[in-house]
């Protein structure tokens, strides 16, 4: 029985290793919806500010559309008070980002 959903999980791995001093964060690049790989050159890493560095995989339609509203609210943010938003602040809008959307 064949069934359409507009949705795909795109897949992929991320990997975050911390020390006390340092953080690294790295993936694949290959994009891929079951067997059929559409691209071997994207990656799943977003680099958000000077400090803070996103993984994000799933649905790559919706990756792209939430790294591009972090980047609007990190633009206004950083228009308004001229200094760019902290990791921790960084993580606490993305968490009410993703909380206010659980339901769709």
């Amino acid at each position: 029985q064949a069934h359409f959903s507009p949705y795909a999980e795109n897949g992929g791995t991320i990997l975050g290793i911390a020390g006390d001093d340092f953080a690294l964060v790295a993936s694949d690049t290959r994009l891929s919806e079951g067997y059929s790989i559409h691209s071997r050159n994207v990656g799943k890493t977003y680099q958000l500010t000077g400090e803070t560095v996103l993984g994000c995989m799933g649905f790559h339609g919706d990756v792209k559309t939430l790294t591009k509203d972090i980047g609007i609210r990190l633009k206004y943010y950083h228009h308004e008070h001229n200094k760019s938003m902290s990791t921790n602040a960084t993580a606490a809008m993305l968490s009410t980002m993703l909380y206010n959307r659980r339901f769709y």
